[in-house]
């Protein structure tokens, strides 16, 4: 695409015709140049994010999502076998009201008219920076959603600001994917992390509302890091399972090392072992899954840990010694009137900026949700992979 039909997109992501917005000079019409805008979008976010291009995204007209989680039928079921003649009083449901504050985000590009004169016989410099910002923009994104807020510092040159997560994010997996439950072996234990979702604290006392709060954790031993093993896998999904998660859309989140390190464990020399096998996602593109469930890298869950040297206390880590069973079908990124990754075009004429300058923006407003916490499974206090 060239820079001239770029650049004269004013209006083009509102239009309806293929005259208004459009580039009298080239003759190339607004729609067409959305189009463009559009395919550029979801091109680069294909290519720079593996977690965040298959979480839902959804629109919200609020400056907040608002939701309740069900937590409780109490001791009545609602459901019972009864005597002729006999009766009974229903247990209403309990609701804990939880809600999430949506952010605003966006990632600039400008060029300089001389940089774009000098450099047009073999760089298209206008383009590249907007794909650059683009790039920024999705691979921010999926931080934010594995990472969170998390601000320590991170020195291995992974993230694009020098930061585990990004500073005034929402929370992400690492922040929302706790437990207020004991520290213990199996798959009965938590973290014992009464830290807070959404605005309410979670609980480890099981008639309290806010247990509902908690996932489900997963470890060989709590007192030492462990190799993942076949039997972690199916642990994680057996919980899952009982928590209600059996028929739901669901993905084993890992990091790039572990990948290599599945691929040694479920199919060594290319043999699948009985559970493992192939799986083809949206697109085309073929990974490898266990019982079904597909496994999604990500270089981010490399800063995504929880371990445990002491089997009481745990250490969140920025460390590669997590791996994530997620329910998906509750993880939802709700956007603020579908103000998501939309290009705002400015030119030198405007007067917040250089007139010798031609530029933009992509701005997204919105949260990332896990809408419900007792079918997220955690397989912790791994030993990093050696693969």
């Amino acid at each position: 695409m060239s820079s001239d039909a770029y650049m004269q997109i004013r209006t083009a992501l509102d239009s309806t015709t293929e005259v208004t917005g459009g580039d009298a000079r080239t003759n190339i019409g607004a729609v067409f140049i959305q189009k463009e805008i559009d395919r550029m979008i979801v091109e680069t976010k294909n290519l720079e994010t593996d977690f965040a291009r298959l979480v839902a995204r959804k629109v919200m007209r609020q400056k907040a999502y608002i939701w309740n989680l069900k937590t409780s039928l109490g001791s009545t079921s609602k459901t019972a076998v009864y005597s002729e003649g006999g009766t009974g009083t229903p247990q209403p449901n309990q609701y804990l009201q939880l809600f999430a504050p949506a952010i605003a985000y966006r990632s600039d590009y400008e060029v300089t008219g001389f940089v774009q004169a000098s450099s047009a016989s073999y760089f298209d410099a206008l383009n590249e920076e907007a794909r650059d910002a683009l790039r920024s923009h999705a691979f921010t994104e999926e931080q934010m959603f594995i990472l969170g807020d998390d601000v320590s510092a991170e020195a291995t040159g992974l993230t694009l600001n020098s930061q585990v997560g990004v500073t005034s994010s929402f929370k992400g997996l690492k922040q929302l994917l706790s437990s207020a439950v004991a520290v213990a072996d199996g798959d009965t234990g938590g973290f014992a992390d009464a830290s807070t979702a959404y605005g309410s604290t979670r609980s480890s006392t099981i008639t309290d509302r806010e247990y509902a709060l908690n996932v489900k954790t997963l470890c060989t031993s709590s007192s030492a890091s462990s190799p993942l093993s076949v039997n972690n896998l199916n642990g994680a999904i057996t919980v899952g399972n009982i928590a209600g998660a059996k028929r739901a859309n669901r993905i084993f989140l890992v990091s790039e090392r572990r990948m290599d390190e599945i691929s040694a464990l479920i199919a060594p020399e290319g043999r699948y072992v009985v559970g493992a096998r192939m799986v083809e996602l949206d697109g085309g593109m073929s990974i490898l899954s266990w019982k079904g469930i597909p496994f999604i890298s990500s270089r981010l869950m490399a800063l995504n840990g929880v371990t445990s040297s002491n089997g009481t206390s745990v250490t969140f880590a920025d460390t590669d010694n997590n791996v994530l069973l997620l329910d998906m079908n509750n993880i939802v990124f709700y956007n603020v009137s579908g103000v998501d990754t939309k290009h705002v075009p400015l030119i030198g004429s405007d007067s917040g900026i250089r007139y010798d300058v031609e530029g933009g923006y992509f701005k997204t407003y919105g949260v990332f949700v896990v809408k419900k916490f007792n079918t997220q499974v955690v397989i912790w206090n791994l030993s990093a992979p050696t693969v």
